[in-house]
């Protein structure tokens, strides 16, 4: 796999930074969209990915989750008749983005192989219809449609800690999967001068099914011997992705004839008092999310296999939660603010699969494949919260659109309850070996993650007429640190198998839209829409405890994430100017 530079999306950043030295145009200027125009980006991805294999149906893995951030720049040019505005736009992203699931888990008794997926770069080529709204004709709402592309790959391990001493192959593979699809999205376009204009938006792509190389394999009895070899063959992937994006861009000529006009709005830099003071705005805010955390745990450190190659996968999936919120905005007459929320909440729902890799048994069995499924969750997010400080390069009456540093903070804890062998019943609690264990009691296994992130984004709104308002915050975490602990227990008891440490670092993104209602000029109610992804590049697990005492530390190959999506709404009161 290609390493990245690692401060890509950052200098991305750093550019728009750079270009919103600009003066501000004023509110009642008529605005034409006619011309070409170019700027850069910052936004936030899921990628989901199907891998298909010609001998049958996986029984677990798909689709292959990867999310995270990117970073790029567009073009285009747009054509105003009336209030009617379209054209043609491109753009190309360099995400920072991996995922993993299980490949080929067709039986119990198959070897089957970790797949991880990766995007090098995305882009397309699209055209927009839209609408200028209000007097003054400086919003646009807007939907494209047209072509998308991308570049990637998918690499591939045999899962198998023996690492093919039980006479199973033992094999690695890349294969690229670029290739053409289509994309369908929205989003607004909102003037802020009548040379820059500020844009949000989501888009959607489709990419079809490409051959691509599967792993030989093996399907072996209880005693772990080879009854039947598997030999490579091309199976299918297709992937859906989805992205949301803040965009800065810059319009070449004025159809007017006029360039950006004075306006009585502050000034880029403009720290004078008397255009605006301080102001202060407080909410509250419900947050109901779904999501889901996963590590992968690998072999050991120091053996030459590959970091890919797994022993275990826990999944806790389909993670309902309900959240409240207090969040805070301050605004300063030097353009300067800082803003931030805390929260917690409830678990509410999910379940959990355990998997594990052709694991050598004791006196019974070896099992290739076991994936032990508990339907129900408890568990709490008790803590988490944000602080940004930042500068508003723009701020005027209408619209604001800025730069900031933070911080983020996140606590999960989760436990699972019951088990259920849907893999291999010879594998733990399978029906051949005393069967499963209802949901009741103490968790079987119990997960609890603290993630901390420093915050580099982008934060804007404008308003789409004089009382609806849309705001966007769209944030790369360039490093990301997680403190967890994973315990296994005996049963539905609260006697203690393993305690295991996991540690690691890597990135994030974390987004959000809302769009807002002034109720009055003070009171706002709003809804939207928030994403979170963090996930480690570099992470380890160390069994500091086994049953009957004290382990031996050992160092395994770890990636431990987490991903959380949801709607929320808000109502807000302003205090001061």
């Amino acid at each position: 796999m290609v390493a990245r530079p690692g401060g890509r999306s950052a200098h991305l950043l750093g550019a728009v930074v750079f270009f919103l030295s600009v003066p501000a145009m004023a509110d009642d200027a008529p605005f034409n969209w006619t011309g070409f125009y170019a700027g850069v980006h910052l936004g936030g991805l899921a990628d989901l990915s199907e891998v298909s294999d010609p001998l049958g149906r996986s029984l677990f893995g798909n689709p292959i989750h990867a999310s995270g951030a990117f970073g790029g720049a567009q073009a285009g040019y747009t054509y105003q008749s009336g209030i009617v505005v379209y054209g043609l736009d491109a753009d190309v992203s360099f995400p920072r983005v991996e995922g993993t699931g299980t490949c080929s888990a067709l039986s119990g008794s198959f070897v089957n192989a970790n797949c991880v997926t990766d995007i090098d770069a995305f882009g397309t080529l699209a055209a927009r219809l839209g609408l200028a709204l209000g007097a003054s004709g400086r919003t646009v709402i807007y939907g494209k449609a047209g072509a998308a592309w991308y570049a990637g790959g998918l690499d591939q391990a045999t899962n198998d800690m023996t690492e093919g001493a039980a006479g199973n192959t033992f094999t690695v593979r890349s294969d690229d999967r670029s290739r053409w699809g289509w994309t369908l999205g929205f989003g607004a376009d909102y003037a802020l001068s009548r040379s820059w204009f500020l844009n949000a938006e989501y888009g959607y792509a489709k990419f079809g099914n490409r051959s691509v190389g599967l792993l030989p394999s093996a399907v072996l009895d209880s005693t772990g011997a080879v009854v039947e070899t598997i030999p490579g063959r091309r199976g299918q992937i297709s992937n859906d992705l989805h992205t949301f994006k803040l965009g800065l861009n810059y319009r070449f000529g004025s159809s007017s004839g006029q360039g950006d006009e004075a306006a009585p709005v502050p000034q880029f830099g403009d720290p004078t008092p008397a255009n605006h003071g301080y102001g202060l705005e407080i909410g509250a805010r419900y947050w109901y999310s779904w999501g889901r955390h996963k590590y992968d745990l690998g072999l050991l450190k120091n053996e030459p296999a590959s970091r890919h190659a797994l022993v275990s996968r826990l999944t806790y999936d389909d993670v309902t939660a309900s959240t409240g919120e207090v969040t805070g905005r301050l605004t300063t007459p030097w353009n300067v603010f800082a803003a931030g929320f805390i929260g917690g909440g409830s678990i509410t729902g999910g379940h959990m699969n355990d998997e594990d890799y052709n694991i050598p048994g004791d006196t019974v069995a070896s099992i290739p494949y076991s994936n032990t499924l508990s339907p129900k969750l408890s568990g709490d997010i008790p803590a988490y919260g944000t602080i940004d400080v930042g500068y508003d390069w723009w701020r005027a009456p209408g619209h604001r659109l800025g730069a900031y540093v933070g911080y983020n903070y996140y606590r999960e804890t989760m436990g699972a309850l019951g088990v259920i062998q849907i893999a291999n019943q010879l594998g733990p609690v399978g029906a051949d070996v005393g069967g499963g264990l209802p949901p009741i009691g103490h968790p079987i296994i119990a997960q609890e993650a603290t993630w901390q992130s420093l915050r580099l984004g982008a934060t804007g709104a404008f308003q789409l007429t004089p009382r609806f308002t849309l705001s966007a915050d769209v944030a790369f975490l360039p490093y990301v640190s997680v403190d967890a602990e994973d315990r296994h227990y005996f049963g539905n008891t609260p006697e203690i198998a393993s305690i295991n440490p996991l540690r690691g670092h890597g990135y994030g993104t974390q987004m959000e839209a809302m769009l807002v209602y002034a109720m009055t000029d003070r009171l706002n109610v709003g809804v939207g829409a928030r994403y979170w992804s963090m996930w480690t590049k570099d992470g380890h697990m160390q069994r500091i405890y086994d049953a009957g005492g004290p382990v031996l530390p050992i160092r395994q190959h770890l990636k431990i994430e987490t991903e959380r999506v949801g709607v929320f709404g808000q109502v807000s009161y302003r205090f001061g100017d």
